[in-house]
This record gives structure tokens, sequence and C-alpha cells, in this order.
């Protein structure tokens, strides 16, 4: 479960928490997370193919854990975010603020969270608010543990996926024309990371 400081907290609290941990603010909630080694392992293979893609396709950056405050949204002092990954198009670049502890009017067009048991209602729930009145264009939500991918494409349903993966399924996106994710490549290298953590053992 995730440790969670109930508010009324700000922005101004969440930039002011310590170094080193994992804090979002939800709805005015301070929330801490930790990150587990399923959902490491699965961020660094879609982070890892990405930036293969971009390499070939220069239409922007991909980064981990960038903090994210969005002004432009109703109660904007009372929201910051941490995406496990996201995807920032060259139109957005010079908005990024590269000395800031959190991004400030930067949108990415696509945001990718990786479910964990701490972190489930917030990104099922609370995150879809935010990042739709955000104005991002897609969130992809990884279950590594169902095998599943929801993903959102706000300006066709503003509520709910558009469609639902599974880890024997392909996903592409029109964001990044060419790029495309074999599914099963993800679960093979999710299965080496278990192999490994139980030899270590």
């Amino acid at each position: 479960m995730p440790t969670t400081t109930l508010g009324p907290s700000t922005v101004k609290d969440w930039l002011a928490t310590p170094e080193g941990e994992h804090w979002e603010l939800i709805h005015g909630n301070l929330v801490m997370t930790e990150e587990a080694w399923g959902n490491s392992s699965l961020a660094g293979e879609i982070e890892w193919k990405l930036r293969s893609y971009l390499a070939a396709h220069p239409s922007g950056i991909v980064r981990r854990n960038v903090a994210f405050s969005f002004p432009e949204i109703l109660d904007a002092e009372r929201e910051g975010v941490v995406p496990d990954l996201c995807y920032i198009p060259n139109d957005q670049l010079d908005r990024v603020e590269r000395t800031a502890n959190v991004q400030q009017g930067v949108i990415p067009a696509l945001v990718v969270e990786i479910l964990s048991f701490s972190t489930e209602k917030i990104d099922l729930v609370d995150k879809v608010e935010i990042y739709r009145a955000a104005g991002i264009r897609e969130y992809w939500i990884f279950d590594w543990r169902e095998e599943t991918v929801r993903i959102y494409r706000f300006g066709e349903d503003p509520e709910k996926p558009v469609v639902v993966k599974s880890f024997d399924d392909t996903l592409q996106t029109s964001l990044l024309p060419e790029f495309s994710l074999e599914l099963p490549r993800i679960r093979q290298a999710l299965a080496i990371g278990r192999k490994d953590s139980s030899r270590s053992r």
C-alpha cells in the first residue's frame, strides 16, 4: 500500500518532500510509492524500444520519472505526477526547464504507467482524470501480472480505454508512425528477469 499524507497539500509541499523518495501529489494528497522489480524491468524494456525508434525517427524524446505539474488544469496546485515513462514531442522541448525539479507547461504526447499494488487506483482512476485534463493524447497502462495493456486515446474516448491489448499482441500508435512494440518479447524479457532473480536468492 502507498504511504499517504492526507491533504490539503500543494505543489509547494510536494517540492519540499525529501530527495530520493518517490512522491506524487494526487488531488491534494501526498502519496509515496515504491517501484517493484517487475515494474522497473518492464519500464526499462519499453524505454529501450522507444529510444531505438526515436534514434531513427527523431520526433521527440522519451524520459523516465520526470515530475510534471500542469498549470492549465483545474486545481493544478493540487496535482503533481511522475509518470513511469513519457514521450515528449519536439514541439514541446522548448518549454523544458532543464534545471527545474518539476516541469510546468510541458505536455507529453504519451505517458506510460506500470501498475503495482501501491498505485493501482491512482493509475486506473486518478491519473486518467489528470492526464485527460492536461491534454495528454495517449495513456498506456501496463499490468505485467495480468499481461495486459490498457490504451487510452482521449480524443477518441475520454472515459475508457479504446483497446486492451494482451501480451500476445503488438502495440502500435499513430503518434509514432512505424513504431511497433512486440508484447510477446516483453513477456520473454520479464521471464528472463524472474529466472535471474530466482538464481540470485
